[in-house]
């Protein structure tokens, strides 16, 4: 004979646990940029849609930074998140860590392909960086590796 819980005492577990609503670190991830590589043209115009995908500090620096422009003396004159002049063509992740002394921040090693439209396209490597909040994995910084840069920099130096 199958027993059934009660409901109530299932949706009591799941809102305990939080982790089964939450995507995992690499889709969210791998959802922006599929996002972004859709948007790019109006993505600045549009990035409110991706408001929950960033920590609110990141987000904030984000948008203030997509305000600027050439006259303020500082302005964000490359894609935030391949740290191109480029398109993004797509995103590949290549490795997913979590620190067992941080359980709450993950690293992941993507790809970025970026280049001309119809043509093949260059990989750009990138570390991003996430923290869980209360409900979900978000984006808290890139880091560019091939100048070792990071965007929460950047941001820092042009929304001064």
């Amino acid at each position: 004979m199958q027993r059934w819980l009660p409901l109530g005492v299932t949706l009591a577990l799941v809102m305990e646990t939080g982790a089964i609503a939450s995507p995992a670190p690499e889709t969210v991830v791998t959802q922006f940029y599929q996002w972004w590589v859709q948007n790019q043209d109006q993505g600045r115009q549009r990035f409110t849609q991706q408001r929950a995908a960033f920590t609110p500090e990141l987000y904030q620096q984000l948008m203030q930074a997509f305000r600027k422009q050439p006259r303020d003396g500082a302005w964000l004159d490359f894609d935030p998140f391949s740290f191109t002049q480029v398109r993004i063509q797509g995103v590949k992740v290549r490795s997913v860590r979590r620190s067992p002394n941080h359980p709450k921040a993950a690293e992941v090693d993507i790809g970025v392909m970026v280049g001309l439209r119809g043509r093949s396209g260059t990989a750009v490597p990138m570390k991003v960086l996430l923290r869980q909040g209360s409900d979900r994995w978000q984006i808290d910084n890139l880091i560019y590796l091939n100048t070792w840069d990071n965007l929460r920099c950047l941001l820092r130096d042009i929304n001064r």
